[in-house]
């Protein structure tokens, strides 16, 4: 009965050995990079792949209403949001403004609002 009972045990002690070595034994799977990818923006930790992606706003060009459009319109969303509107003509970029004070109760006075508008007119209008 001894016997016995000393195989079992050894025989666990081998199995519990096997599943911890191959547990660290583990290779991970090769992530292939892109060549053009800045390394500093990937990183892989085990089984954890981190992202780093750059949060660069975008770049309006300078005309009258862009120091307002810039303070108040970032109060609610990024510019980003902006950027990937289509060209608009006078007319809805007013109604879009207009939405944002009616529909999301943004803190825009009419002088501000007409010069929001007449600024996204500029950089994003289209002839009506």
């Amino acid at each position: 009965m001894l016997k016995k009972t000393q195989f079992i045990f050894i025989a666990t002690l081998c199995c519990l050995f096997l599943v911890l070595h191959s547990c660290t034994q583990q290779k991970q799977p090769d992530i292939a990079k892109p060549a053009d990818e800045n390394p500093n923006t990937f990183t892989v930790k085990g089984s954890v792949r981190e992202i780093f992606i750059n949060h660069d706003e975008p770049d309006f060009p300078e005309a009258e209403g862009k120091e307002i459009f810039t303070s108040t319109c970032t109060m609610c969303h990024t510019l980003r949001y902006i950027s990937i509107q289509p060209n608009f003509p006078h007319k809805t970029w007013e109604a879009e403004v207009n939405k944002m004070i009616t529909k999301f109760h943004a803190p825009i006075d009419s002088v501000r609002a007409g010069k929001i508008v007449n600024y996204l007119v500029t950089i994003k209008g289209v002839k009506q």
